[in-house]
């Protein structure tokens, strides 16, 4: 699923996008919710030098929810990715931010910085639970 599936870009989002690298901005059709969300981090600073986040969401072709959820070090969601579709976005937030953004395998944003992501612990029947439940979907 393309962003463009649910996300209208408005006059608002293309004066924005209009303020990004040419190459960047032309991306806007083909995947809007990205390179919105590449406006809104365009500026921002990397994370510092052993920053160790809170909350990481990591969300790959602009699904409306994440792939894989960290919370206090602790994997509190994840869904397999369908092997037989190929991932064009992936977008990384920190602890509310957008820390990473790729699209078509291009790096648009990075702004991990010195970021230690976090040991995560898991509770595997949680997991067990969490892969039923997207096998039953399917």
């Amino acid at each position: 699923m393309s962003s463009r599936d649910f996300y209208s870009l408005n006059d608002y989002d293309r004066r924005e996008i209009a303020k990004l690298p040419p190459q960047i901005a032309a991306l806007a059709d083909k995947y809007p919710c990205e390179i919105v969300n590449v406006v809104d981090a365009w500026d921002d600073e990397p994370f510092g030098i052993n920053y160790v986040p809170q909350y990481v969401e990591i969300y790959s072709n602009a699904g409306e929810k994440a792939s894989l959820c960290i919370l206090d070090r602790v994997l509190t969601d994840y869904t397999p990715a369908n092997p037989e579709i190929n991932t064009s976005t992936v977008q990384v937030i920190i602890d509310g931010k957008f820390a990473y953004i790729e699209i078509e395998g291009r790096v648009i944003i990075n702004h991990l910085g010195g970021i230690i992501l976090p040991k995560v612990t898991v509770n595997p029947s949680e997991l067990i639970q969490a892969l039923l439940k997207e096998s039953n979907h399917d």
